[in-house]
């Protein structure tokens, strides 16, 4: 084999070894900026999992509304009079014992009928209470 062969086959297998050099570095730059979106994915979920039960878990220990809801949607729901009447005291409970009315109503708890009786009886309240509230102003 006379030299300029032996050139050409070493600048061949050179030339061959950078792009094989090349090829590996891009597919190694692809598959770890692949694996860095996917593990930021990850932890993002697990944050967002973690944030979710201490939400939970401080709602129920410090009794915010998701404990009002989720005693009422698993332990049943607690008697009208009490919760209209520990409710009422505030300016918006009509608002509340109506939409807890309509959660109800869509979740299946309660039947059409019942849900319009409710509500017939709620409205009901709500204006004797504003005719009350217009007789102490005149008083």
């Amino acid at each position: 084999m006379d030299g300029k062969k032996a050139l050409y086959y070493g600048a061949i297998a050179i030339a061959v070894l950078i792009g094989v050099s090349v090829l590996v570095s891009v597919v190694s730059a692809v598959l770890s900026l692949a694996w860095a979106v996917v593990s930021g994915i990850v932890s993002l979920a697990v944050l967002a999992g973690l944030v979710y039960v201490a939400y939970k878990a401080g709602s129920w220990l410090f009794g915010g509304d998701d404990a009002v809801t989720n005693a009422d949607s698993i332990g049943g729901s607690w008697s009208t009079s009490s919760t209209s009447s520990s409710t009422r005291s505030s300016g918006d409970a009509p608002k509340n014992e109506r939409d807890r009315l309509r959660r109800q109503y869509v979740e299946g708890q309660i039947g059409e009928a019942e849900f319009e009786r409710r509500i017939a009886s709620e409205l009901e309240t709500e204006e004797l209470d504003e005719i009350d509230r217009e007789l102490e102003r005149e008083r």
